[in-house]
């Protein structure tokens, strides 16, 4: 018990050297920056990537939309309102069945990237080089 108390006494009349917080900050502060910087980086490609995927996906989507016919029942709204709303089902299930999965399904998750990264981004720019000068 003694032997504590003498370390504990010791331990308590040393002071740390004066700044030692301020420079502890100062390196947690760029070591956090640092980290952000690295991920507006990584998400910048990932941003950039999917966007260069998108032009074609986008495309195939469009030509496989006029392919199926979506584009002569989606016509069919503005031209027969009539037709239209007597056979709602019909119309309805009609177009969802003429709307090409597989296109689509390329093209949601394309555009999920884009968005995501793109908001994982600007997170990132905004912490990552907030004190930049």
């Amino acid at each position: 018990m003694k032997k504590e108390e003498g370390l504990y006494r010791t331990l308590s009349t040393v002071e740390p050297p004066k700044g030692l917080y301020e420079a502890v900050m100062a390196r947690i502060d760029t070591a956090r920056r640092r980290a952000a910087q690295m991920r507006a980086g990584l998400f910048g490609m990932v941003a950039l990537l999917s966007g260069a995927l998108l032009v074609p996906a986008l495309e195939y989507t469009m030509s496989q939309l006029y392919a199926s016919g979506f584009y002569d029942y989606l016509s069919l709204i503005l031209s027969d309102h009539s037709l239209v709303l007597t056979y709602w089902r019909e119309f309805g299930l009609s177009l969802i069945e003429s709307l090409p999965s597989l296109a689509l399904l390329l093209l949601l998750p394309t555009v999920v990237a884009l968005v995501w990264s793109l908001a994982r981004l600007i997170k990132n720019v905004r912490s990552g080089f907030k004190y930049a000068i």
